[in-house]
């Protein structure tokens, strides 16, 4: 009976040893799990404006931006548990070396048409999916290929300097993404024959008259953007980063549309100052041109594909614009005077702006604005684009074994996996049952 009274006073001295030890041990897994997260992808790492385009039967391309200068690729697959398949950045295949770069685009073809295809973005060292799982992305139908309609153009930097390496979207009026990439001299061509509509189909369009809506990405050089129309496409009058410009006739006024130094625009958000808003809805109340939905600034709306709205005289033109990602379109108000846009690509969750650029009686260039917040979804995003004439790419960097997820379109938060107090809570408590223990072993001899 002795021994059993001794044995059950020192299981507390048991117990705290091994909690004591076990706390240890798991303060050491975790710290190294933190330090090899942060040691393989830093913050700058994170891909940003994730964008997809030129997606057809065949083909998809991904685009997305860097704070610095890193190798960039994307692995893909049919299956989303053996994403494995690389594809690297469209100049390293020309280059056949890989380079680093702020902005990146990897063109994927000698895909199956009406197809589910997953892919991640390796950036850097860090590989990156979406909430936990693979982007996923779906092949359109096959098509008669129309007839090829090249269309060119050139970029320059602020200074008059050719932009190299620059990423050029452009999306024809009810149309959806294509992309191409700016030469050393600054130059750009894309097939518009290429263009898809909504439902997957070869977009009909006047080879005259039809708007396009241009946005170049050069990563740390800037963006820019700039409306033009068929008419003026071979080429596109010359693009300056920085700038938002209009080659349309439609007023001397507004053919200068938006001539501000984008780099101050952004992602505004709730940011603008509230001058801002107070203007853009007196303007709104005495403007033919209203947004009806979203029907007020900072309403919330619960989907991050929503149906904008509004009115127009009939026949006229505006362009829309939103942010994270952005995205471009030019609208024409129909019969009553009605106008609607759903955006191509997923809206981030969060803050947003829409923005409506339209000329007034005097041909006077106006702009009205909303604000609002998408409300957290869960989900991959559906994307639509057009397809690409881009070759194919191979040869890549080697694979990282650490995933990191990431919202998409918006750049990833590494969360910490582990840290201090976990260890130090379970130490507290093995010293204070070991002590316990202790006491209560040298209380049962003294009783002896």
């Amino acid at each position: 009976m002795a021994t059993t009274g001794l044995m059950n006073k020192r299981i507390p001295t048991l117990l705290g040893i091994m909690i004591l030890i076990g706390g240890l041990v798991a303060g050491v897994i975790l710290v190294n799990a933190r330090q090899g997260l942060e040691s393989q992808a830093g913050p700058t790492e994170s891909p940003k404006n994730v964008k997809i385009s030129n997606l057809g039967s065949t083909t998809f391309s991904v685009s997305w931006t860097t704070d610095t200068p890193l190798t960039g690729l994307i692995k893909y697959s049919e299956d989303p548990t053996k994403v494995n398949t690389p594809a690297g950045d469209a100049r390293d295949q020309i280059s056949g070396t890989s380079q680093g770069y702020t902005n990146h685009s990897v063109n994927v073809t000698g895909l199956g048409a009406n197809k589910t295809y997953y892919f991640l973005i390796v950036s850097g060292s860090g590989t990156y999916d979406e909430n936990g799982k693979p982007f996923q992305v779906r092949t359109l139908a096959q098509v008669i290929a129309p007839p090829e309609d090249v269309i060119f153009g050139k970029v320059l930097g602020v200074a008059g300097e050719a932009a190299n390496g620059a990423i050029v979207f452009v999306e024809a009026e009810g149309g959806a993404t294509l992309s191409t990439i700016t030469r050393t001299d600054g130059t750009w061509r894309l097939n518009l024959a290429n263009s898809r509509d909504k439902e997957g189909k070869v977009l009909t369009y006047d080879s005259q008259k039809t708007l396009l809506s241009i946005f170049v990405q050069a990563g740390t050089a800037g963006t820019a953007t700039a409306l033009s129309d068929t008419s003026k496409a071979k080429p596109v009058p010359d693009i300056v980063l920085g700038k938002n410009q209009s080659f349309i006739e439609v007023g001397l006024a507004a053919s200068s549309i938006l001539a501000t130094d984008s780099a101050t625009t952004g992602r505004a958000g709730f940011q603008i100052v509230a001058s801002q808003l107070s203007l853009s809805e007196q303007l709104e109340a005495t403007s033919a041109v209203k947004i009806l939905n979203p029907a007020v600034n900072g309403e919330i709306i619960a989907t991050d594909l929503p149906e904008f709205r509004g009115k127009a005289p009939t026949g006229s033109t505006v362009r829309l614009s939103v942010d994270s990602p952005t995205q471009n379109q030019v609208v024409t108000a129909d019969i009553d005077g009605n106008w609607t846009w759903t955006p191509i690509q997923k809206l981030a969750q969060g803050d947003h702006t829409l923005s409506a650029d339209f000329p007034d009686a005097s041909n006077q260039l106006q702009k009205i604005i909303r604000t609002f917040t998408v409300l957290a979804l869960s989900g991959l995003p559906a994307f639509t684009a057009t397809p690409s004439a881009l070759p194919t790419i191979a040869s890549v960097t080697p694979t990282p074994t650490s995933i990191t997820t990431m919202p998409a379109t918006v750049s990833a938060e590494l969360t910490d996996t582990g840290g201090l107090t976990t260890t130090m809570g379970l130490t507290i408590l093995g010293i204070g049952l070991l002590i316990i223990g202790s006491y209560t072993r040298k209380k049962v001899g003294v009783n002896k």
